[in-house]
């Protein structure tokens, strides 16, 4: 009976996963808003492209980073952003960075879009967990 209850249990481990990595997001989130407290704006100045093997569907994928040109209490930056994008964006588009006061190169841009990259894992992993949960309660069933 015990091997019934492996797939949903592995199930579940997933779903716990997806939970923890939300959760870690979150925190890594709010550690940089608590840190980041100063404003500039900030330009799209290049984007670096670099390609990954995806090893699951063996194919390779294209990603982009934006390099950000900025200028704070005088002295000009230009860094690459630590979050790579899917699609270049456009060069030379505008938007407001926030970064730390005293190390103006640990910046972010765009923070908000985490919150719907934490509720998608967080989804995600309930899903699994609740299904999980639902199968292995109509295989206890079964075998009663």
């Amino acid at each position: 009976m015990f091997e019934f209850f492996l797939v949903p249990a592995i199930i579940i481990f997933i779903g716990i996963i997806f939970i923890l990595i939300a959760a870690g997001t979150k925190r890594q989130g709010k550690k940089k808003l608590a840190v980041c407290t100063a404003e500039t704006k900030g330009t799209v100045v290049r984007w670096l492209h670099k390609k990954t093997i995806n090893d699951y569907a063996d194919s390779v994928d294209d990603i982009w980073f934006p390099v950000y040109a900025y200028d704070v209490e005088g002295k000009h930056y230009e860094e690459k952003s630590p979050v790579a994008l899917s699609e270049r964006g456009e060069l030379y588009a505008e938007t407001v960075l926030h970064y730390e006061p005293g190390n103006p190169t640990n910046f972010y841009a765009n923070i908000g879009n985490y919150g719907c990259l934490i509720l998608i894992f967080r989804l995600v992993g309930w899903i699994l967990i609740l299904g999980a949960l639902v199968a292995m309660g109509i295989i206890y069933n079964m075998e009663s």
